[in-house]
């Protein structure tokens, strides 16, 4: 949200009060108390450049504190932004590439998204990339919260359904092994009553009320948290993970890597652990 300087490696304290914020590969999405969204970070070139910072004014280099003050309605007409509650930065491939896309949640829970649109994980009907975060159409209750995958996009909804858009090559999308892509929002996966997710470079994991942990998509890692000889690497729909004692209350995952925090605080991971992730 302000200007750090190259290669910060000390906090620097941000005064305003914030409500939400994420990270991305090389950029970062700040909200503040008043639902206003602010887009930072470094673009490596105009050529890559797919759209994920969602603002009109970007530039090559550095960009700090920009304001995400328009958006795309459902009739594609340019609007005011209303006010966001929920931030959600996309990582590329290689960490340099502009290649990510983004998504913010406004108060109503009407769902925007921006940037690289290659397997139509904008959910908007198409797979044309966008510099301006549009609008979702097709959404039947408010989204709560979402997840970025690579090229693909997972959304939750008030009602504990998920919905996603974008690549099932690996079955992120838990779609089964006969859809290869979606561009518009499709709940195929049957996922009910979930309460949280999470999601790394091609699989996601999710939370249910009754402390169930399901995941889908790529698995060459382990990183769903299952993996013997002979086991498949990806699972092409939802299928649960959780066998050890305790109850779950939350997930996280990283790019290769999953993570289960329990309700008397201890956690437990899997995955990934060239790097000690």
């Amino acid at each position: 949200g302000g200007q750090l300087g190259n290669n910060q490696k000390v906090p620097i304290f941000y005064e305003d009060t914030v409500i939400d914020l994420s990270a991305g590969s090389r950029h970062s999405f700040l909200i503040d108390e008043s639902g206003n969204a602010y887009a930072a970070g470094f673009i490596e070139s105009d050529f890559s450049y797919k759209g994920h910072l969602g603002v009109d004014d970007w530039e090559e280099g550095s960009n700090t504190g920009k304001q995400v003050d328009k958006v795309v309605d459902t009739s594609g007409k340019t609007v005011n932004a209303p006010k966001f509650m929920k931030a959600y930065a996309g990582a590329g491939v290689p960490s340099d590439s502009g290649e990510m896309h983004s998504m913010l949640i406004d108060e109503d829970g009407n769902v925007y998204l921006s940037g690289r649109n290659s397997k139509g994980q904008l959910c908007l009907g198409d797979r044309k990339d966008r510099y301006e975060f549009s609008q979702v159409d097709g959404l039947p209750r408010r989204a709560v919260a979402g997840s970025i995958l690579f090229e693909a996009t997972l959304i939750l909804l008030e009602d504990g359904t998920v919905w996603g858009c974008g690549s099932n090559e690996f079955g992120e999308l838990g779609l089964g092994p006969n859809i290869d892509f979606t561009d518009t929002p499709d709940n195929g996966n049957g996922l009910r009553n979930i309460i949280d997710l999470a999601s790394g470079y091609k699989f996601g994991i999710f939370l249910d009320e009754d402390n169930v942990v399901y995941g889908t998509g790529g698995n060459i890692y382990g990183q769903q948290c299952f993996f013997t000889e002979g086991e498949p690497a990806m699972r092409p729909t939802p299928e649960i993970l959780n066998k050890v004692p305790g109850t779950v209350v939350q997930v996280a995952a990283s790019r290769e890597s999953s993570y289960y925090l329990f309700k008397d605080g201890s956690a437990v991971s899997c995955g990934r652990n060239d790097e000690g992730q």
